[in-house]
């Protein structure tokens, strides 16, 4: 549940929601009650143990995370819908690429909000002038992956019809072979656009918190001794592999937002070998893969006015290539 973090199935009223939290905002809206904090601050941990104590907050939380009265067709995962409308002459693919990733990343940092008090046992913010993120832990890594992997799958439905047209078991399949990609392309690239390298000691973690190599004992601390070592070497090698294979073309390339966009999308439609896919999807793969190389192409001759783009391209092949090997 986006309001109290209780287990949640389905959507209610248009979001990720318990039903004792739907019933709640309901009563509210249909009575026109009015609350405030009472603490006064507006800032009360709102949990399944605690939800009845302020709503005001409570009420707030709801409408943070876009419940709506308006909305009455659950959806199974749903989070909140951010999704920016394209006029009709921009609807291109490139363009709905571009919109619906940073739909997602909107949502996603919505969703790693309400998990933090929760979640997150101790908030310890990292050392940032301007920038404001919080040391992560295991163990809220873990529960962040949980919604990202839904949000994923709005993603892709929202970018690719085709996508959304599968059959839920199909698109689950398609999730496993994409969500760690996905994952990774995006924790290396935030990383570098931040620093400006991924040698120093503090790496994205999740789009609001970090890593810090200088901390292991912050990262595993919610784990056994025995377990947190082996967390902690598993983290160090996992990382210095693919540091080495994507940091020298991070340097290189310098992806603008609708290239990164586009490899986002494009990793959703990459086959790692192994994956024993029906092949009515791996010619849908081919097809939306052609699909997004020739609007990519489009966008380096009509946007940035190129006449050779083959090193942007390759670049951004490796990038792709390289993800896939991490």
């Amino acid at each position: 549940c986006l309001i109290c973090t209780a287990p949640s199935q389905y959507a209610l009223f248009g979001v990720n929601s318990c039903r004792s939290c739907a019933d709640f905002y309901k009563r509210t809206i249909a009575a026109d009650r009015k609350f405030t904090c009472r603490q006064g601050d507006g800032k009360c941990t709102i949990s399944p143990k605690n939800r009845h104590n302020c709503r005001g907050c409570r009420f707030e939380r709801c409408k943070t995370v876009g419940m709506s009265l308006s909305v009455n067709k659950p959806r199974e995962n749903e989070l909140p819908d951010l999704s920016m409308s394209l006029p009709p002459e921009q609807n291109s693919l490139v363009a709905r690429v571009c919109s619906e990733y940073k739909s997602s990343v909107a949502r996603r940092k919505m969703c790693e909000f309400t998990l933090l008090p929760t979640a997150l046992r101790r908030h310890v913010k990292v050392n940032l002038p301007n920038d404001e993120f919080l040391l992560c832990s295991w163990t809220f890594l873990v529960e962040v992956l949980k919604l990202y992997s839904g949000d994923y799958l709005r993603y892709a439905s929202a970018c690719f019809p085709a996508f959304e047209a599968l059959k839920l078991e199909d698109q689950r399949l398609m999730l496993k072979n994409f969500a760690v990609r996905l994952f990774n392309a995006e924790v290396h690239s935030n990383t570098y656009k931040l620093f400006g390298s991924l040698r120093g000691p503090l790496y994205m973690a999740t789009l609001m918190t970090m890593y810090d190599s200088r901390n292991h004992k912050f990262f595993t601390e919610e784990e056994s001794p025995e377990s947190s070592k082996d967390t902690s070497k598993i983290m160090e090698d996992s990382l210095e592999r693919q540091i080495a294979l994507v940091e020298p073309i991070l340097a290189r390339a310098h992806f603008t937002d609708t290239e990164y966009a586009v490899l986002f999308a494009l990793l959703i439609w990459q086959i790692d070998v192994g994956y024993d896919l029906p092949s009515q999807i791996v010619d849908l793969f081919n097809a939306e893969r052609r699909n997004l190389f020739e609007a990519l192409k489009r966008y380096y001759a009509e946007d940035l006015k190129l006449d050779d783009y083959a090193t942007r391209l390759g670049n951004l092949i490796s990038y792709e290539q390289a993800i896939q090997v991490c």
